[in-house]
């Protein structure tokens, strides 16, 4: 349902932004710039707190001589993400 929500506002949107011309246009710009930058900073976050994962585990694994199992690496997941 949020999905036919978006579809329709940003077709809604396109077309009034389509009427308004060369004006219409620098505001689509921005718009669509502005989502490049946004995505760009959630991945930059996204690698940051997968790198802060993968250091605890590798940290642990020489303190423990690579004798993490399976079970113990999901329960540090999991607890991780709640």
């Amino acid at each position: 349902m949020k999905l036919i929500v978006s579809i329709l506002v940003s077709t809604l949107l396109g077309l009034i932004l389509f009427m308004l011309g060369l004006p219409g246009g620098i505001i689509a710009f921005g718009i669509i710039a502005g989502c490049l930058f946004y995505l760009i900073y959630l991945l930059l976050s996204l690698k940051e707190q997968l790198d802060s994962i993968a250091n605890h585990f590798h940290i642990k694994e020489e303190e423990e001589g690579d004798n993490i199992s399976n079970e113990e690496i999901e329960r540090e997941l999991e607890s991780k993400w709640e």
